[in-house]
């Protein structure tokens, strides 16, 4: 029975990080659309929003996985770390979406 539920809970932890990837995939095609418009329109606020859809969405895991295997970093510090990219790609989409636009 202990067999059975190790399987069933390694099957769940490989499943949860390659759900990982969809967000990672859909950051990038988000930021590169947010950019393709800011080379379209010479918006800066699209630039802002670009580059954090890339600190929100895609920069998150990767830097996990970093930090996790390389310097093994307690479990509180690791998520403390992590936010840091989301906070400032947050801060980012917000500024880029209240800028004032210049024509």
């Amino acid at each position: 029975m202990l067999d059975i539920l190790q399987i069933d809970l390694d099957t769940l932890r490989t499943i949860r990080q390659a759900s990982e990837l969809i967000p990672m995939i859909l950051g990038l095609a988000i930021s590169y659309l947010a950019y393709a418009a800011y080379r379209q329109n010479q918006s800066r606020p699209m630039l802002y929003i670009a580059i954090g859809f890339m600190l929100v969405l895609f920069v998150q895991a990767p830097l996990g996985l970093v930090l996790i295997y390389l310097l093994e970093l307690p479990t509180p510090v690791l998520n403390i770390i992590v936010q840091i990219p989301e906070f400032i790609g947050l801060g980012l989409i917000l500024y880029g979406l209240w800028a004032p636009r210049r024509d």
